[in-house]
């Protein structure tokens, strides 16, 4: 009974812990960075034409892959779809926030991707890189952002930028800069804390394993010193 019981909880512990590896290994999804990279390698050389036609060549299977996900990434496809809806390539910063947003939900692990592209823009945010133009990148990363971190904490960075529009100033700018990076420590707190909830909860079930083999082979001890006791008595 002892051994079941042992083989039973180490069996959980090693099911529980690796089966969201699992389920996301099980749930493959395109990777969006090489066509990524190589539209932005087009767009920065200015080939807007060649950029142009690979986004077109593409665009079907994006919003075939665009169905596959929850309905919350399909509104935000949506909206970033309207967002960049325009003839000028230059004007929607070479479809910047459609590509973000394929990068970011193909990722078997998409927060290192967010934390990137949140702190390159916090660092832009403090540049001299016109207030439009810094509207218009949150524009488009705010919509993948949501899905991702604490929405009470993107709204506090869209009150920062509201009163940023109001007066443009280094004071301003440094502030929104810091809600921005807010963003990434409390996502960084929420993984720390996960992981912390995890060691309690396998470390407890180890314990608890090993309390109960040692009150096993202890009352087995006991019996047996009871035994051979008896028999020489």
């Amino acid at each position: 009974m002892g051994r079941v019981m042992l083989l039973f909880i180490c069996s959980l512990i090693f099911t529980i812990v690796p089966s969201g590896l699992a389920h996301s290994w099980s749930e493959g999804s395109p990777d969006w960075e090489a066509f990524a990279s190589q539209y932005r390698r087009l767009a920065a050389d200015e080939k807007f034409d060649l950029a142009e036609r690979l986004w077109n060549s593409k665009y079907a299977e994006m919003e075939q892959y665009v169905q596959t996900l929850p309905d919350q990434h399909k509104e935000a496809w949506t909206r970033l779809d309207m967002y960049g809806s325009t003839n000028n390539l230059e004007e929607t910063r070479w479809e910047e926030g459609l590509l973000t947003f394929l990068e970011v939900t193909s990722s078997d692990n998409p927060y290192p991707v967010i934390t990137e592209k949140l702190e390159h823009f916090s660092d832009r945010s403090l540049s001299s890189v016109p207030l439009d133009d810094i509207e218009k990148e949150w524009n488009m990363i705010r919509p993948v952002v949501m899905n991702f971190v604490d929405k009470a904490k993107v709204q506090e960075a869209d009150q920062a930028l509201q009163e940023l529009s109001i007066v443009d100033s280094v004071t301003g700018r440094e502030h929104f800069s810091g809600k921005i990076i807010e963003l990434v420590q409390v996502k960084s707190q929420d993984d720390w804390n996960a992981f912390l909830l995890t060691v309690l909860f396998i470390g407890g079930a180890i314990l608890v394993t090993l309390l109960y083999v040692g009150a096993i082979n202890y009352r087995e001890s006991s019996k047996n010193r009871h035994t051979m006791k008896s028999s020489h008595s």
